[in-house]
């Protein structure tokens, strides 16, 4: 029954989004017959009559000037219609943990939203009277209970806004007086938007839109920047929806004109497009850095007194070879990567944490989102100066910005399984690096003036992607990491994002993280709008030829080849490309060209000559790879270019001296094959024989080792090879391998 109702629902809204009325009309009318509330049945039926009207009177002649407008309202209230009728139809026996919540709120007293209000404001008194009193074990357990009662309260007021109906007007009205009362705690007003936002994500509301667009101007940091990021994730999934509220556009508008602002989705663009790296982030951890970590400590064990590592005697001095097994493992860069990655924001943690989400914490859906406060009723008797820690873990961990608030809770619930006597080692040995970091994070802080509202903004995307992979429910929710990066083609955000410098910042953003495609679309458009660079036009050939539009990365190069045409990166790009599309002649022009900026360039050589041999050319093509062994002699990679040169121009005794060096080093079955080919051209046919019965044992399997040896047979052919030996030839292979 549920998957058929989204089954409909999902087909309407399709309709609805390429405009098709009538086909989205028909199903609504099969949707709602179902339905207990017998208005929705009449709403629709007037909303039908009146798009047959409008229709009428557009090809009758007649001129409406408030079409445009009609149109928009039948098209809006179809979409709520349909939003609100599957609601009322899954709220019936949906197992999903939306309609599972609603049941239980509607089987609840009716709650008033201003009790939440009362309440809050009630708690957050007493704890400021209980502030002044002296501390004693009967203000503790006072403050406990409060904090119990506190977090009720957050729940139930976190649940009554994910689930709550389409907003009334003084519905709005009472969560802006909310957000902006300064009596109740930021931790609630936080947890509030969050509520607001899940209930959004669920189901368009343009009055808790509205809300959420009024809280990116709160004075409060972590408000606004919460507001933000929800703003920017429900303008991505309903931007298709967004020119039917012009209400909500003109106070984005408004709100736009502040640089602020601006700067912030910005940044949370960015953020969110990073975000897509944390799998990635996370297999590496996984897969290589801990593995190599725990190798590295093995060895180090082994080579060294470990002891003498805690002496004052520098690290390198004190052990060379260690430093030098560090750097030979490869360790030290994918640590130095890690390091970069954390300090830039990447979520680092997210492995590190994933496995801390088994908690009773954890199961309360609004604990995910919970702002981390010391004064949680879990978590007061390790933050409540007892055993020292309260400084050193405020500072070096639950104030950091690389830890989001979820994994503080996380951490901070794994303490509470440590007993207080280790906790207080911990204390003593960490107090002296609690001050060093405070100044750390003041210099930060000077540095980079906006670093709080970016670390707010990031630690809160983190939170959301937590709660969106790791949730036990998470299947009951559409995953906002899995939209689409297009946030320049978004109508409602591409204005906020839309100058030159924003638009290339988030191209060359995607660029460095790898999302090509995303990176070409913004390069693309800022080409159209006559943006254009060396570096764009570079950027965009390299973004089609990792995707393999191989002409159309040529074509990209080519115009990056006008704005520079004496840069040797894009003359190499160009050569490699043309090569690839099978026009040795343009390749080798090009890579001549790259040879005369880089002189005696092995790698440059070696393209030519691969260049004159695709041309037939072998004798100039023999001349490079002679070159390219009198430059290098350290290595042998033009061994095999030579002897298969060689072979091509019937210089079987080059041919043969070569190969002779190729089996006496690493050979694989072609370097055997080819092997074979010129003893069977010097008629030395026992030697050949032996040569492809190598060959054909690495490649294992026999069918493969023929059709490898037909693409030879001209050349062998042409060399004076009967054709009528070749079955033969087979045959005894065949015979030898049994």
């Amino acid at each position: 029954m549920s998957n058929n109702i989204l089954s409909q629902k999902k087909e309407i809204l399709e309709y609805l989004s390429k405009r098709q009325l009538k086909n989205a009309i028909e199903l609504l009318h099969k949707l709602v017959v179902n339905a207990q509330d017998w208005h929705i049945s009449e709403k629709l039926s007037e909303l039908e009559t009146n798009y047959k009207y409008m229709l009428h009177y557009q090809f009758e002649g007649l001129e409406d000037s408030q079409k445009g407008t009609i149109y928009s309202n039948i098209l809006r209230s179809l979409y709520e219609i349909t939003d609100d009728s599957s609601d009322e139809l899954l709220a019936i026996d949906s197992s999903n943990i939306f309609y599972e919540r609603l049941r239980i709120q509607a089987a609840r007293p009716a709650t008033i939203f201003n009790d939440f209000t009362r309440q809050l404001k009630e708690i957050s008194t007493s704890l400021s009277v209980l502030d002044l009193l002296n501390y004693d074990d009967s203000t503790a357990t006072q403050k406990r209970d409060l904090a119990i009662r506190r977090e009720r309260i957050g729940s139930d007021l976190f649940n009554y806004v994910f689930t709550s109906p389409r907003s009334a007007e003084s519905d709005q009205q009472e969560y802006l007086d909310f957000i902006s009362n300064d009596d109740i705690p930021i931790r609630e007003r936080a947890l509030f938007i969050s509520a607001l936002t899940l209930s959004l994500f669920h189901r368009f509301d343009f009055r808790k839109t509205i809300v959420l667009i009024d809280a990116c101007k709160s004075h409060h940091m972590a408000i606004r920047q919460r507001a933000i990021v929800g703003l920017i994730i429900v303008l991505q999934m309903y931007d298709v929806r967004w020119p039917l509220y012009p209400e909500c556009q003109f106070r984005l508008d408004a709100l736009s004109e502040d640089e602020g602002f601006r700067k912030s989705v910005l940044s949370v663009v960015k953020q969110l497009i990073r975000s897509r790296e944390t799998e990635e982030i996370s297999r590496k951890l996984t897969e290589e850095i801990i593995p190599e970590m725990m190798k590295f400590n093995s060895l180090a064990g082994k080579k060294l007194n470990m002891e003498d590592l805690m002496g004052e005697t520098d690290f390198a001095d004190k052990n060379p070879d260690w430093k030098k097994e560090l750097e030979n493992s490869g360790l030290a860069n994918k640590l130095q990567e890690y390091s970069s990655l954390q300090m830039e924001g990447a979520d680092v943690f997210h492995s590190t944490f994933a496995n801390l989400k088994n908690f009773t914490f954890f199961r309360e859906m609004s604990n995910w989102f919970l702002a981390f406060d010391t004064s949680y009723s879990e978590l007061q008797s390790i933050f409540s100066g007892k055993d020292g820690l309260n400084g050193f873990l405020q500072t070096a961990v639950l104030n950091s910005g690389h830890m989001c608030n979820s994994d503080k809770y996380s951490f901070a619930l794994s303490l509470l399984q440590i007993p207080s006597a280790q906790r207080e080692i911990m204390a003593q040995r960490f107090s002296q690096e609690s001050e060093q970091l405070k100044e750390l994070q003041k210099e930060a802080e000077a540095l980079h003036p906006t670093i709080s509202e970016e670390v707010i903004s990031n630690q809160y995307i983190q939170d959301l992607y937590r709660f969106f992979k790791l949730y036990p429910y998470k299947n009951n929710f559409l995953d906002i990491f899995t939209l689409r990066l297009n946030f320049y083609d978004k109508e409602s955000i591409a204005p906020l994002i839309a100058d030159k410098e924003n638009m290339l910042q988030i191209a060359n953003f995607c660029f460095d993280k790898n999302f090509f495609a995303d990176a070409l679309a913004i390069y693309e458009k800022l080409i159209k709008e006559n943006i254009t660079n060396s570096d764009i036009w570079q950027k965009i050939g390299y973004c089609k030829q990792i995707q393999n539009n191989l002409q159309g990365a040529l074509d990209a190069y080519l115009q990056a080849e006008t704005f520079s045409p004496d840069n040797s990166w894009i003359i190499k790009r160009i050569a490699q490309t043309y090569r690839s599309l099978k026009d040795p002649q343009h390749s080798l022009e090009y890579y001549q060209r790259a040879a005369q900026l880089n002189p005696n360039n092995l790698n440059l050589e070696l393209n030519i000559g691969h260049c004159y041999l695709e041309l037939g050319q072998y004798e100039q093509a023999l001349n490079c790879y002679f070159k390219i062994e009198v430059l290098e002699t350290k290595t042998n990679k033009a061994w095999r270019p030579i002897a298969w040169t060689a072979f091509l121009l019937r210089k079987l005794d080059v041919a043969e001296k070569y190969y002779e060096r190729i089996l006496a080093d690493k050979p694989n079955a072609h370097d055997y094959l080819n092997a074979g080919h010129v003893q069977l051209c010097l008629n030395n046919k026992k030697a050949a024989l032996d040569y492809y019965l190598n060959a054909a044992v690495k490649i294992s399997d026999f069918d493969q080792f023929i059709k490898l040896f037909e693409e030879d047979k001209t050349e062998l052919i042409s060399a004076g090879i009967e054709n009528s030996f070749f079955p033969l030839l087979f045959d005894e292979i065949r015979y030898k391998l049994d």
